[in-house]
């Protein structure tokens, strides 16, 4: 009986063993569970915060900001001094003739160099950061005719067959290059469907063309406004494109032959003053 006895204490402690190991996994594959749903929340998380994240691009752009410093300048201070003169005057007398002098006294300015400190106003080149909706720069503007028929199909028949984002953007921006001439006037007169029907544009305009057919085709543009030094030597104010592809801003200068998509040979990139970055040129 004592034997039987452990046999049943024995066989009851197995079967309590055994059902803790059947429990034990349960628990272990519901941990599991619970972990790969907090896990794949987490991915699906981080994940759309990328992609939101990618749909907002920053620009930067330029600024002189005023600042007032103390000068020490140089001037000449006037002041006046008392001078006496001589004067000779000849008289006769016992038969010669004589000499006696007279003194008058005169003021005389003068200056002297002296120094004083001035408050003058000069401005520092500053660099600010500006932030964007990617889709902004997919948008209809009033010189941008997006969905215009013309441009449009025009924009679907240079991209046709292409395989890329960059070979559309190369074929774009190669037509409107090599499609239009340069015509010199100030600001916006024609907006892309006048530019498209005149075939000559100046910098505003050959950008407006350039970006209407660039978002019509489903790549982001903008506009870039800044100073440029040109190969002539002077500097100008000057409007040109820039296409999203891949991440990556690319430069789109139509104004030039000798320019391609994401070079600038026609002004020193290197040296530009960037006045504003739009997704509507205000000019």
């Amino acid at each position: 009986m004592n034997g039987g006895g452990k046999i049943k204490r024995h066989s009851i402690l197995a079967l309590l063993l055994l059902l803790g190991v059947v429990v034990l996994p349960a628990g272990d594959v519901n941990a599991a569970e619970s972990n790969l749903t907090a896990d794949t929340t987490g991915n699906t998380t981080v994940a759309y915060t990328k992609a939101s994240a990618s749909t907002t691009v920053n620009y930067t752009y330029h600024e002189y900001v005023p600042y007032k410093v103390q000068v020490k300048v140089s001037y000449l201070k006037p002041y006046t001094v008392k001078v006496k003169r001589a004067t000779r005057n000849y008289y006769y007398r016992k038969g010669k003739y004589r000499v006696r002098y007279t003194y008058a006294y005169t003021y005389v300015t003068r200056y002297k160099k002296t120094y004083r400190w001035v408050t003058e106003t000069r401005y520092r080149k500053v660099t600010r950061v500006g932030y964007a909706e990617l889709s902004d720069y997919l948008k209809e503007t009033a010189n941008c005719q997006v969905s215009d028929e013309e441009i449009s199909s025009l924009s679907s028949n240079l991209t046709s067959g292409c395989n890329s984002t960059y070979d559309r953007a190369v074929r774009i921006f190669n037509w409107v290059r090599d499609s239009l001439d340069y015509s010199f006037y100030y600001n916006t007169r024609q907006g892309a469907l006048g530019t498209l029907h005149s075939g000559s544009a100046n910098c505003c305009d050959h950008t407006h063309l350039l970006v209407a057919l660039a978002r019509s085709a489903g790549i982001p543009a903008r506009y870039m406004h800044g100073n440029c030094l040109f190969r002539s030597g002077n500097t100008y104010g000057h409007v040109w494109g820039q296409l999203y592809i891949n991440g990556r801003w690319y430069d789109a200068d139509a104004t030039s032959f000798s320019n391609t998509l994401g070079t600038v040979n026609n002004w020193d990139r290197s040296s530009v003053f960037i006045k504003g970055v739009y997704a509507e040129l205000p000019f």
